[in-house]
Order: structure tokens, then sequence, then C-alpha cells
């Protein structure tokens, strides 16, 4: 009986052992492959679904996709921290939070952590990344002539601003002017007086005197009242008879114009302030938000009680009232129609000359010929100031006003500056062409600090959002864009476990990173 020799089996022994390895590593290469496929896909689910918490009631009312990672208890990161985890671990360990059975994963993988490492909020740079979205989410419901609307706008409010501060400096100077000039006046009078030098000559200056005091006192000079009305409310002057302010107030010291805000670290792409993209972000703070003018106090989205009724003149004046806000406003729209009805005045030589008439019919022909100038003036800053009273009203009676005024346009006839208490009523109707109040306001929201105005806009959110149930706790500061994050996944071996065995070395799995970012309007 022959035997066989044992060197055939070790060598079989051996060589199966090799070619088992070499499956065993060819198998669980592939292996790894996949399941860091999968721990992928977990990993951008996972991110994608932190994102599909998006507050709802912003999408709503204000038409933003952002995530609220506010909390009492944790900061954003650790926030956003919990909720990736959350959504990971299911995706990549099917029995996660199920009862032990007996199954097989080809794919252990397990989660050792998860980090945020950046994130962007809606106030960073200054509110900018809000501004980036409001003005993108808008862009397919705006129409594009409109840019080239609110362009020659902004070049008309530009114009009356610096007309209106033109209008501050030449008042300033103008009743410097006359008052020099009535002094002047004055001691002439008296220098007259002193050099008569006999009784008949005496005479003859007490009639002359006379004469023209009678004159004076014929011709009223309108300047009296002007100063009466300035030092009332204005108001009270701009606003129909029995028309009801609101009383509405909020506290600023702790909102996002004021606190300490917490920021973000991530760099998103942010859209400039160009001209399309203003005439964008304007539209849409004018469907979202409340003026003067709106009946009711409703917005096409504005249905739900809002802190202040008078949003858009908040966003301008900045004040913690209505009130403050639209006087605020109301005196900056005066300020630039004042300029403007300046400008025409001084343009028109019948305008010119009728004040010229006038302050020479108050001063007498007696008067010095620079006392009878700087009167004119005067009158003509007054005129301005009058007829700027009466345009101030007609938009808040939801008419109209030109920026800048033909002669053929005037309302105000300078015999009537006196009685200008009486003519306002005149202008509650409305009617008239030209710039709406809402054209005037978006020119004022264009013409101030950018930061400032988006971080206004920010208050009125917050603020709004904190009189809804559940939103006691909003923080604008909390709202998250963009978030970049990673994840440190084990892979545990398989198929490697067989050959390990057998060389006695040791069962080590496989370490892997991802990262990743993802945000509202990122691809």
């Amino acid at each position: 009986m022959y035997r066989n020799k044992g060197t055939i089996t070790v060598f079989l022994s051996l060589i199966s052992m090799l070619f088992l390895s070499l499956f065993c590593t060819m198998a669980e290469s592939v292996r790894v492959q996949a399941a860091r496929f999968q721990a992928a896909a977990a990993f951008d689910m996972g991110l994608f679904s932190i994102f599909g918490e998006y507050d709802r009631v912003l999408l709503e009312e204000y038409d933003l996709w952002f995530l609220d990672g506010s909390s009492e208890e944790q900061k954003i990161r650790e926030v956003l921290e919990t909720k990736l985890e959350k959504y990971i671990q299911p995706n990549i360990n099917p029995r996660y939070n199920l009862a032990a059975g007996r199954s097989w994963d080809v794919f252990p993988t397990e989660l050792d952590r998860c980090t945020v490492d950046k994130y962007a909020l809606a106030t960073d740079h200054g509110g900018q990344v809000f501004y980036s979205q409001a003005v993108e989410n808008q862009k397919e419901l705006f129409v594009g002539e409109a840019a080239s609307a609110l362009k020659k706008n902004i070049k008309q409010m530009e114009e009356g601003h610096q007309k209106g501060e033109e209008y501050q400096n030449e008042e300033q100077k103008a009743d410097e002017e006359y008052q020099r000039a009535q002094a002047a006046q004055m001691e002439e009078k008296k220098r007259q007086e002193s050099e008569k030098e006999n009784a008949e000559k005496q005479e003859e200056s007490d009639t002359d005197i006379k004469e023209t005091e009678a004159v004076q006192a014929k011709v009223e000079n309108p300047l009296d009242q002007i100063k009466k009305i300035k030092s009332m409310g204005i108001l009270g002057l701009v606003l129909k008879d029995g028309t009801v302010v609101s009383d509405k107030t909020i506290e600023r010291k702790d909102l996002p114009s004021e606190r300490n805000l917490q920021k973000g670290s991530l760099l998103v792409d942010e859209i400039s302030a160009d001209p399309v993209s203003e005439a964008i972000f304007l539209n849409y703070l004018q469907k979202h938000f409340q003026c003067a003018v709106d009946e009711g106090g409703k917005h096409q989205k504005g249905s739900k009680e809002h802190s202040l009724s008078y949003e858009l003149e908040y966003i301008i004046g900045g004040q913690k009232s209505d009130r403050e806000n639209l006087k605020k406003t109301v005196n900056r729209i005066l300020l630039i129609r004042e300029g403007m009805n300046y400008a025409t005045l001084a343009k028109s030589a019948k305008m010119r000359g009728e004040a010229m008439a006038l302050a020479a019919a108050i001063t007498g022909a007696a008067a010095l010929p620079e006392f009878a100038g700087a009167l004119q003036k005067l009158l003509m800053l007054a005129w301005a100031y009058g007829e700027s009273l009466l345009d101030v009203r007609t938009l808040l009676a939801k008419g109209k006003v030109p920026m800048l005024k033909a002669e053929t346009e005037w309302k105000l006839p300078l015999e009537k500056l006196g009685m200008l208490a009486e003519v306002l009523k005149e202008c509650d109707a409305g009617g008239g062409s030209g710039q709406s109040y809402e054209d005037y306001l978006s020119g004022l929201l264009i013409l101030g600090k950018k930061q400032q105005r988006n971080l206004r806009v920010l208050d009125l959110i917050e603020c709004n959002r904190r009189m809804e149930k559940g939103g006691e706790t909003f923080r604008v500061d909390a709202l998250v864009a963009q978030a970049e994050a990673s994840a440190d996944f084990e892979l545990a071996p398989v198929f490697l476990r067989i050959p390990a065995v057998w060389m006695h070395v040791r069962n080590q799995g496989t370490a892997y990173t991802i990262k990743g970012q993802y945000g509202y309007g990122q691809p």
C-alpha cells in the first residue's frame, strides 16, 4: 500500500492560503470602495436633510430660505452637528436604534465624529447674506425695465438730496444777510433823523416816515405766519385732519442693528448692490413691508399683525416708534422738495419778480436796496417751503409730485403764502403726476447706508417673527444659509478577517473622512 507524501498537502495549503488571501483582498477592496460610497451618500443625505428643516414661516412670510439654528442650550455649531449625526446614523447603519437581531451587514460602517467646520449666517457682512438671497429669490419675478426706471429715480433723488442741502445752507445765509440788512436799515433811519437841520425838514421827514410806515402796515409780511407754521408739528401739517397716527413702538437695544451679533466664518458668493439688484431688493421690500399709505396696513403676504405699522419708514429712520419714524421720513422728503422747489423758483424770472415786488412793498420805497434783496431771498425760501408742505401732503394723500416742477405745475400763489394753513387742505384729494410716496421712499432707501438698511430689515423680521407662536426665542443671527462639514467614518473589515486569523495579524479597519458644503442657493 502506497502512502502520499505530506509535502504536496503543505504546498497546496500554502497556495490555497495565498489565493484565498488574494481573493479576500480583492473582495475587501471592492467592499471598501462600496462602503466609502455608502458613507459619502449618507453624509450628503445628512447635510441635505439638515437644510430640509428650513424655517417655513420665513418662507411663507418673507420668501427666505434659512435654517433656524437657535437653541437655548446649544451653540449653532452644536445644533448643526447634532442634526447631522441624527441623519447620518440611520443611513450608514440600518440597525441603528433597532432591537438586536441576526443579520449580516456587508458594509459595517461606524460614524466616529461629525464636525461643522464653517457656516454662513443671514447677518454676516452687515446682512449681505440676507440681501443676496432676497435678490436671488426675486429675480425671476422681476421685470427688467424697472431697473432703468429705478436708475432714473436714483439720479433724481440724489439731485434732490443735494438741492435740499443747498436749500438749508441758502436759508441760513439768507437769514444772516437779512439780519445784517435790517440792522443797516435801522442805522440809516437813525442817521437820517439825526441829520435834520430844521423843523421844516423834520416835518417833511416825519411825513415820509409816516407814509412809509403806512405803506408797510398795508402789506402783511407772510414770513411771520411761516415762522408760526414751522413751530407746529410737521405731522399735523402734512396729514389729513383726523388721521390717526400709529402709536406702535419697539425696543431697539436688543435688535440685530444694535446688539453684538453671532458671526459665521464661511465665505459665500454675494450679490453686488448694482442698480438691477437694488431695484429687485426695493421691489422685495415694498412687497413684504408696510408704509404709511398702505390701506389697512396689509400687504400681499403681510396679513398678520406686525410689530410696527410704518416699516419702510423704520428702515429709513431707525427710531423706536412709528410716529418718530414717520416724522423723520417726512422731514427728509420735505427737505428734498424744498431744494427742488427752490431750484424752480430760482430759474423763473417771473416768480423772482413777484418775490421782489412783495419785498419792496413790505420794506417801502425808502429802504436800502440790500434790505429788499435779502427779504426777497427769504420770501423765495419761504415760498419753496410752503409749496413743499403742499407736496408732502399730496404724497401722503396718495397723490404724485414730479421731482422738478415746471412753473405751470406750481400750486401755491405768493399772495396765499400767509394763508398756508388753509391752503394745505386743498391737497387732501391727492392726484397729480410724477413720483408717488413709495417712489420717494425708494429713493431714500437707496441713498441710505446699505449695511444699516439691511440690518434694519432684519430687525423687522425678527420682531415680527417673535410675535408669532413658537417664535419667542427667534434670532436672525442664528439663521444658517450654508454650512461646511466633515465626518470621520470607521470601515470595519469583512473579508480580510479570514486571512487575518490565519496569519495572526491585527484585524484593523479603514478610516475614511468626508468633507462637503451645502446650503440654500448653492448647486
